[in-house]
């Protein structure tokens, strides 16, 4: 019976020393590559050169979920800042209902889609029954960028995350991402006492 070989590309009848030693290199470059490839994100490629602080006109649209001691709330938001005022959108089954919050300089209204109206002290109590939870409003203008409210306050840093620490609330920064330039929050959380608020954004829009 005569032999027969088989040629291949990685073996051959002659020099298949070096023919192995080619695909086993062949391989273990194509193994690494794949082991160090980068997940590619929604803001790769985009450079963060534009500080937040001078935002003025923008809208973020994401999601919220609130949590008191006894009791909480999810649902959907867009918050459009204009300037000093905003007005924010909260669409949610659980708990909230749809809600509309009219925040100024001069306080802030809660329209219920009932009809109902309520403004400062009363438009804070309604927001706290809807939501089950007291939520510094005024002071998520700020939070949401991933900045300090006016007054005093503490930042903690790491290579990963951002804690701010201010007005009894530890608002932790999760994740972020770049948007128009800015580095902005994609995912917060932020604690006092029982009360619990997780956001996540998943689009802004800045001018």
């Amino acid at each position: 019976m005569r032999d027969v070989t088989i040629a291949s590309p990685c073996f051959g009848f002659s020099g298949i020393g070096l023919r192995v030693w080619l695909c086993l290199s062949l391989l273990l470059i194509a193994v690494s590559g794949c082991a160090i490839a980068p997940r590619a994100t929604q803001t790769a490629g985009q450079i963060a050169n534009r500080d937040a602080n001078d935002l003025r006109d923008w809208q973020a649209h994401g999601r919220i979920a609130v949590s008191g001691a006894s009791t909480g709330g999810s649902g959907s938001f867009t918050w459009d800042q204009r300037g000093p005022d905003a007005i924010v959108q909260i669409r949610g089954p659980v708990g909230i209902g749809s809600l509309r919050l009219t925040l100024s300089e001069n306080g802030m209204r809660v329209a219920t889609a009932d009809g109902q109206q309520f403004v400062a002290d009363d438009a804070q109590a309604e927001l706290t029954a809807r939501l089950g939870a007291t939520v510094p409003a005024h002071d998520l203008r700020y939070w949401l960028l991933g900045i300090a409210a006016p007054g005093e306050h503490h930042w903690m840093n790491t290579a990963d995350t951002s804690t701010l620490t201010q007005h009894d609330w530890r608002i932790d920064y999760q994740r972020f991402g770049v948007t128009a330039g800015t580095r902005l929050p994609m995912k917060l959380v932020a604690v006092s006492g029982p009360a619990k608020v997780r956001i996540v954004i998943d689009r802004w829009q800045v001018k």
